[in-house]
């Protein structure tokens, strides 16, 4: 493990019960454009009652119906020992594998993935790209942020310049 690994653990919120483990979804996970209406903004969190209507209008096939109130016992740690039907309800309403509920090394598997989502919802797409692309070549986080600081450089240079940036010219 490297530093920077061991870094980014000690970032995340400490998920040892199954509360802080589903209030952490709700904080990570937003509604897709297809589940916001008009005057939805975007970006914000799913409400207990959109979760639970997730549920519930899967209940054909899953046979599992949920409340809103109760999952709010959930998110708060009023109710520990939800049956092991709406844990995968739950994992499944939110697009996450089940195991993130029981299983330390999936639920950091599961952050990880979520921290990348997250990244690229800040950040342009090209630039976590990059990212993963100099980690894979073996640089570390300092190296990185020093080779985005040098794009974003010349970035600045070629848009004061009024070069377009797209391709490099020779200049003698």
């Amino acid at each position: 493990m490297t530093v920077d690994d061991r870094h980014a653990e000690q970032e995340l919120p400490p998920l040892d019960t199954l509360a802080a483990r589903l209030e952490y979804l709700f904080d990570k996970i937003r509604p897709t454009p297809d589940e916001l209406s008009d005057s939805d903004e975007s970006g914000r969190r799913y409400t207990n009652k959109e979760i639970a209507d997730k549920i519930n209008d899967a209940s054909a096939e899953t046979g599992v119906t949920i409340s809103a109130a109760y999952i709010g016992e959930l998110r708060r740690g009023v109710a520990r020992d939800p049956r092991t039907s709406h844990v995968r309800a739950l994992a499944t309403a939110f697009g996450v594998n089940s195991g993130y509920f029981v299983d330390d090394a999936a639920a950091r598997r599961i952050e990880g993935q979520l921290t990348l989502l997250d990244e690229l919802r800040r950040m342009d797409v090209k630039q976590v790209a990059l990212r993963q692309v100099l980690a894979d070549n073996g640089l570390s986080a300092t190296d990185t942020r020093l080779v985005e600081q040098m794009v974003a450089r010349l970035r600045a240079v070629a848009a004061g310049s009024g070069t377009t940036g797209s391709a490099p010219t020779d200049r003698d």
